[in-house]
């Protein structure tokens, strides 16, 4: 092949990808991205990482009287006890407040081996900041 029979699929690739990178990406609302949030924090939960689920805590939280470090020993000391750990969240309700801020309220049941069911269900409620790197928890309470 010349150069001149290798300019026409060469352009097709190119305007392919331009194309590919200028078409317009799904815009997702500010609630679906604190819903994601919550459920990246479950998955981590599941997966016993004690570190993944207080990223999603910003750094000056505090909740129940806990900072964030103190929250990271508390989920560790539960990840301890247990060979698994689920977590259903059968109700969460979103408000979105602007689009930098929002709250959180929902029904939480931790299921653990050797726990009993009365003490896995949990109400928390949750407000959330997005900074430049994304949605944080920034104060949380709890009830059983």
């Amino acid at each position: 092949m010349n150069g001149r029979q290798l300019a026409g699929p060469l352009l097709a690739i190119l305007v392919a990808v331009g194309v590919y990178a200028l078409w317009p990406k799904e815009k997702v609302s500010p609630e679906d991205e604190i819903r994601a949030l919550v459920a990246r924090v479950v998955g981590q939960a599941e997966k016993r990482d004690s570190a993944g689920v207080t990223e999603a805590l910003s750094d000056s939280f505090r909740g129940g009287g806990l900072s964030k470090q103190e929250v990271r020993q508390l989920v560790l000391g539960q990840f301890f006890k247990a060979k698994q750990i689920v977590v259903l969240n059968p109700l969460l309700e979103v408000t979105v407040k602007s689009p930098t801020e929002g709250r959180f309220k929902g029904t939480f049941l931790f299921g653990r081996d050797g726990a009993g069911p009365e003490a896995s269900r949990y109400t928390i409620e949750a407000d959330v900041l997005k900074t430049g790197d994304g949605w944080h928890i920034i104060a949380a309470t709890w009830s059983r």
